[in-house]
């Protein structure tokens, strides 16, 4: 950030006087900040950095919007917070800003990009770091993420998000639409790493979770970089989860006709992502092909002949706990489904 960003958005810092007996006296200062005038364009070299860890809060509602304030006062935390500053200028860092975005370097070998995407419905996290220095990198992105958070909670609690980490492997750079990449829930990677499982599934493949969070410990899961510093406790839906265990009542295909029913007729689910259902019930790849094959890809034919495998127990079903209403609860838990997930759960799975 350079002198002329000052003017710029008439950033400047006033005193707080306040008058006691003897004269007035100096309390402190505050900053006023209008970055709503900054129309800088992305700089053209930002498209050619390269990152390893992508992260972004997704509004999931179609209606809904990151405000510009939102913006202003997250790029203002940021860049006090955790930009350098240039010489004993504290209103100089070294950052980069534009109109919807900002970039920087720390000293311990991390860069940063935080971008408002996706026509202001994302906000966008994406990090690399020096070789050797993946530590450092694991650090920031839980400072940022929990800043992130913060003025969300803060200025506009009322938007329906979700927090999503970008596969590792579809990280190129712009990312103006973060939902059209292959992501993963946070509640999906919780999941994964409580059950000790190596891999996260998607309909492109499978992803090992040491590639999504290179170099973290994920023998303390409270202590995750994704969640940003909160306590884990205050992700209830995640808590309920991982503090409740489960009764296990376990289906057959007998039970086909009440699946479908509670499904489809009473909750409205969709037909239409039965292969995301199928794979996280434990169903292989090659499985879910034949039967798009099977059925010439009509969504309600598959649905059904996906439940039918999944109540057979087919593939790795039964190391999913096998087919029962406790394991169906975790897959629509998974794929984000989680009113359906919870509805399940008080109807079928009662705490024991």
């Amino acid at each position: 950030m350079n002198p002329s960003f000052l003017r710029m958005t008439n950033l400047h810092q006033l005193a707080v006087e306040e008058e006691e007996e003897g004269g007035t006296e100096r309390r402190g200062e505050r900053l006023l900040f209008f970055p709503c005038l900054l129309s800088t364009d992305r700089p053209g070299e930002m498209t050619s950095q390269v990152y390893q860890f992508g992260w972004c809060l997704q509004c999931t509602s179609k209606h809904h919007f990151f405000p510009p304030r939102y913006f202003h006062v997250l790029s203002l935390r940021l860049a006090y917070k955790m930009a350098l500053p240039q010489a004993d200028d504290k209103l100089n860092r070294y950052c980069t800003f534009w109109r919807n975005g900002l970039h920087w370097f720390d000293d311990n070998g991390v860069r940063v990009l935080v971008e408002i995407v996706d026509e202001s419905q994302c906000v966008l996290v994406m990090m690399s770091c020096e070789k050797g220095y993946s530590d450092n990198m694991v650090s920031l992105r839980r400072d940022v993420i929990g800043e992130v958070m913060s003025v969300y909670k803060e200025s506009c609690p009322s938007l329906e998000v979700k927090e999503l980490v970008i596969d590792p492997k579809e990280l190129a750079y712009p990312v103006n639409t973060p939902r059209e990449r292959t992501t993963y829930g946070i509640y999906s990677v919780l999941l994964a790493i409580k059950k000790r499982k190596p891999f996260l599934v998607s309909d492109k493949g499978q992803t090992e979770l040491k590639e999504i969070l290179p170099d973290e410990s994920l023998s303390d899961i409270s202590n995750l970089s994704l969640l940003g510093g909160c306590d884990i406790k205050e992700v209830i839906e995640i808590t309920e989860e991982f503090k409740t265990p489960l009764t296990t009542i376990k289906l057959d295909i007998k039970d086909l006709d009440i699946v479908i029913e509670e499904l489809t007729i009473l909750n409205h689910l969709p037909c239409h992502i039965w292969h995301d259902l199928g794979l996280q019930l434990g169903l292989y790849q090659p499985t879910l092909e034949d039967i798009n094959e099977d059925n010439n890809g009509d969504s309600k034919k598959c649905f059904r002949q996906c439940m039918s495998a999944w109540l057979r127990g087919q593939d790795k079903v039964r190391e999913k706990e096998g087919p029962s209403w406790s394991s169906l609860a975790t897959a629509l838990d998974t794929i984000e489904e989680k009113s359906i997930a919870s509805y399940i759960r008080n109807k079928y799975c009662p705490s024991k």
